[in-house]
């Protein structure tokens, strides 16, 4: 009987500190692995460790053997950060003008100086090197200028902010912490567009290096510098396989600004990161936050399953608040977001939008649309909760430890409904790293978020052949895979701006029950100038349409798919065109039936075509139509061009309504074309008493 009571009792204690009774003590979490080296070309280590950024699987499918952006229109042009520390911001930016080429077949120059000189941590001299964390955050926060505007290296090393002189023009809204690992980089490249990554870069050989061979470095030193990767080909490097990596040494140094240096060398895959969403800047909405240096640190109670929530309170009338942002500290991790408009210490209550849930595959900064606008009043706060699982990574809850701190303004959870100030308020940590967007509607209709856009079965894998000139078509089905009906649309565009056109009408709302779908058909052309091999990416993205009826990407949550198109020379396309039926008066002995040999593809090369026209002819009660063996050729047919051939069919003894079938075949190396003409014989057209041969001779006679 002791025994059993000795054993009760470590259960019972077991249970209390799982939590069921004994609260989890508050931890942080370990600090980043690496330390900045003594040299130093602008790179120094995030904030944050991420040890904890493990593969997740192949999530996207098996990668290509080679890929380069370059090709295929996704990278811009090289820059110089010569003399100063700035590589982080040019690789940061790099990587945003890339998406921007991408989604909008527009070459961006953006101000790396404006990042370096204006971003709200103490990094203002262009020596004192930065990571994707802080540039990120700049970019969330206000947005990108023009190079123009704010050009480099302005007052470095010491530069002056100059802000709010110049213009903002893109917001990041979605950046994702890629693992380091080559399998994972790849499929972020592919399915997304170049990496920002940091690098080992004062190996032996790297600062002399001509572009003319597979740079390998086998040293452990710690990043030092920051870069983009823009592709990789498994062949090189001995068969090691090699990124394609975009320096910002000008295009002096290595292959035209281009470095190829073996996967796994000099640290390369370090803290390797991605912006994948992007809004235009919007003077009408202001992003709320307390987090001004954003991720800096991450926090929780021990099981991965914690509740941050921050304080919003509104000073201006008729607004909304329209998104929720937050950064996610752990690949996955799961959210569910509401927003409640009372809280007094204890449990959030009176729940006025949410819950929203999903879950994100990466680390990274996710803004999240509310189903519907949320009506703010002036001076009333609302109080936004985020519920993060991370899994067992029992940190999940984001904070900036550095910013300016509130008091109650931030606050954590290990239940979701007992919260303690993570602010001044208690634990003075700092500020937690949830924000909200607020703006006016617009003049657009709300919107309305009941189902969900769906392209799972969206455009095939892999580089497909696109033949110059002609239709390259594909059928996607677009879906609701959502619970509710809903109303939505699709948008399709490219990075070259190929001819494109789509069967039914694109960027139309259409009303989806759940488990629906419609078939879409999409068909691009490439250029005849576009040149063998060149690449093109075509994008489709499902978008919710709004409540007056207009395809409104903008309102976010939309799924996309995308096709890379490679243009192939186009070959001769022979297509024989002729009348359906042709007629010939009796009596005429030598009638000219005609037949086009057209070179059907206009991008085609000149074409020589052979052709034969045959027919057994026709003979009944006396009436007689003679057969028909007639062969010629037609030298140099253009793309796009006919040239048009006779046979020649002798009606002297045919009757009326005689027929006769001919058939014509026609080829080019080993393709052809064939088809019949029926010839029918008619009564002789009458001659008009004054046509214009007529009336000249009776003019010419009176005078």
């Amino acid at each position: 009987m002791k025994s059993r009571i000795v054993i009760s009792a470590v259960a019972f204690l077991l249970i209390l500190a799982s939590g069921a009774g004994l609260a989890q003590e508050l931890q942080k979490a370990p600090p980043p692995k690496y330390q900045r080296p003594e040299e130093n070309f602008g790179y120094i280590p995030p904030p944050v460790s991420l040890e904890h950024i493990k593969p997740a699987g192949n999530i996207f499918g098996a990668a290509a053997s080679s890929w380069d952006w370059r090709t295929s229109g996704g990278v811009t042009p090289v820059k110089n950060q010569n003399p100063y520390g700035t590589c982080w911001s040019f690789a940061t930016l790099g990587c945003l003008e890339s998406q921007v080429l991408l989604s909008e077949a527009f070459t961006a120059d953006y101000s790396e100086l404006n990042i370096q000189a204006c971003n709200l941590t103490s990094y203002h001299d262009c020596n004192a090197g930065g990571n994707a964390w802080i540039s990120v955050n700049y970019l969330a926060q206000l947005g990108t200028v023009q190079e123009s505007c704010d050009p480099y290296p302005g007052g470095c090393p010491t530069p002056t902010c100059i802000n709010p002189t110049c213009d903002f023009y893109k917001q990041v809204r979605e950046w994702r912490v890629i693992p380091n690992d080559v399998t994972s980089i790849k499929n972020a490249i592919q399915n997304y567009g170049p990496v920002y990554t940091g690098i080992y870069a004062s190996f032996p050989g790297f600062g002399s290096y001509d572009g003319s061979t597979c740079l390998s470095y086998s040293g452990t030193e710690s990043p030092n510098h920051a870069v983009l990767i823009v592709g990789w080909d498994d062949s090189m490097c001995g068969g090691n396989g090699a990124w394609i990596v975009k320096n910002s040494w000008g295009t002096g140094w290595g292959d035209n600004g281009y470095f190829y240096i073996e996967y796994g060398s000099a640290q390369i895959g370090t803290d390797t990161s991605i912006i994948t969403g992007y809004t235009d800047y919007d003077p009408t909405e202001t992003i709320y936050y307390y987090d001004e240096w954003g991720w800096w640190q991450s926090v929780g109670y021990g099981d991965g399953d914690d509740w941050g929530l921050i304080e919003l309170t509104h000073n201006s009338s008729s607004e909304y608040l329209k998104k929720v942002s937050f950064w996610a500290v752990n690949n996955p991790t799961s959210y569910t977001i509401n927003v409640y408009d009372d809280f007094s210490g204890g449990s959030p209550s009176n729940l006025l939008a949410g819950p929203i849930s999903g879950s994100v595959s990466e680390a990274g900064y996710y803004t999240v649309d509310l189903a519907s606008p949320l009506l703010l009043i002036n001076g009333d706060p609302v109080y936004i909760e985020v519920e993060f699982n991370t899994g067992s990574y029992t940190y999940p809850v984001p904070y900036d430890s550095q910013g300016s701190m509130e008091t109650n303004k931030c606050f954590i959870s290990n239940n979701g409904s007992s919260y303690s100030a993570l602010d001044n308020g208690n634990y003075a940590y700092g500020d937690v790293g949830i924000r909200g967007v607020i703006g006016p509607l617009g003049d657009t209709g709300d919107c309305s978020k009941e189902g969900t856009p769906d392209l799972g079965s969206g455009f095939p894998s892999g580089t497909q052949s696109a033949v110059k000139g002609e239709q390259w078509c594909y059928t996607i089905y677009p879906a609701n895979s959502g619970a509710s009906a809903d109303t939505f649309c699709l948008e399709v565009f490219d990075t070259r701006g190929w001819d494109i056109s789509a069967d039914p009408a694109l960027e139309v709302c259409r009303e989806l029950s759940p488990g629906s779908n419609w078939a879409q058909e999409i068909c691009v052309v490439p250029p005849c100038s576009a040149s063998p091999g060149e690449l093109d990416t075509v994008y489709a993205v499902m978008a919710y349409c709004d409540t007056d009826g207009i395809c409104s990407p903008d309102c976010g949550g939309n799924d996309t798919t995308m096709v890379i198109l490679s243009a192939a020379e186009a070959e001769s396309n022979i297509f024989i065109n002729q009348a359906d039926r042709y007629y010939v008066e009796v009596g005429q002995a030598f009638a000219s039936v005609p037949f086009g040999l057209c070179n059907q593809n206009p991008c085609a090369p000149d074409a020589d075509y052979s052709y034969e026209i045959t027919s057994p002819g026709y003979s009944s009660g006396g009436c007689f139509i003679p057969s028909v063996n007639e062969t010629g050729d037609e030298y140099g047919v253009s793309g796009g061009e006919c040239r048009t051939v006779y046979a020649t069919v002798n009606a002297n003894n045919a009757c009326l309504g005689d027929t006769a079938d001919l058939q014509i075949i026609a080829w080019v190396d080993s393709k052809y074309d064939t088809c019949h003409q029926i010839v029918e014989i008619i009564e002789p057209r009458p001659v008009p008493v004054f046509d214009n041969t007529v009336l000249t001779v009776l003019v010419l006679g009176l005078i």
